[in-house]
């Protein structure tokens, strides 16, 4: 299938590994030029030489932080500069907590302020921020990294609010924007395998016990995400607005209507 991307212009927020990376790419497989972004100038130098290596397209690196308002209105003033437009953006926002607890008893405030600090409010500035130019274009389409446990009650007392406010925003800015031929979707991955996997699953045990859960058989990939979200930043999703799509293997025994 064409997903007739070709020639468009995207910014990845958080594109210097995982999930960010691996959309980098399909992107750029699929004709897309693309700026990335990260806080580590040496991996997101890297990334962008490897990416472009590959994929033959023109792949900018910018460093930028999320929790600073400032770095997201440069980051998109010089992607647009760079690029001539910005046509799609995908917030990718890494994983904050990690291993700290999350539990009742024992979370910290500070983890998860931190949370909405970098997730939530990192994706509103960086919709913001990108909005006017896909305005002046009237098209664009926004994709948000969302996270499985916005669906899950328990002991996800940062990363479920964080992961849920993702979707609210997802919805509202898609109410906001869609007069501008803008679209805006969410995903929810659940574990995925890249590179950081090993940080939370240092045991193969623990890896094979994570695998089980799925009915798929193994785990979800970094290129299967980036497969569902090269088709929401296509032309091919007009009819796609405000929605989360599982992309999760299957994982749970939930059942949405």
């Amino acid at each position: 299938m064409d997903l007739k991307l070709a020639g468009k212009k995207a910014l990845i927020v958080g594109g210097s590994r995982g999930l960010g990376k691996a959309i980098a790419r399909q992107l750029a497989l699929e004709g897309v030029d693309c700026t990335i972004c990260a806080r580590n100038e040496v991996t997101l130098k890297a990334t962008a030489e490897e990416l472009a290596h590959e994929t033959g397209r023109n792949i900018y690196p910018i460093v930028a932080d999320t929790t600073n308002p400032d770095s997201i209105r440069n980051l998109a003033e010089q992607a647009a500069a760079a690029m001539g437009r910005i046509d799609i953006l995908i917030n990718s926002g890494a994983r904050v907590g990690g291993g700290e607890p999350e539990d009742f008893h024992n979370i910290k405030d500070e983890l998860i302020l931190k949370d909405f600090e970098e997730k939530y409010m990192g994706y509103f500035r960086s919709i913001r921020a990108v909005a006017p130019y896909m305005i002046e274009n009237n098209w664009g389409r926004i994709i948000n990294i969302s996270g499985l446990a916005a669906k899950l009650g328990g002991n996800f007392f940062s990363s479920g609010p964080r992961n849920a406010s993702v979707v609210h925003l997802t919805k509202s800015a898609s109410m906001e924007l869609g007069k501008h031929g803008i679209n805006v979707n969410a995903v929810y991955p659940a574990v995925v395998e890249t590179e950081t996997l090993r940080d939370r699953f240092p045991n193969e045990e623990d890896v094979q016990k994570a695998t089980a859960m799925y009915p798929i058989g193994r785990l979800v990939t970094a290129e299967d995400i980036a497969y569902v979200v090269a088709f929401l930043a296509s032309p091919l999703s007009i009819s796609m607005t405000g929605e989360v799509l599982s992309v999760t293997g299957g994982i749970g025994n939930t059942v949405n209507y």
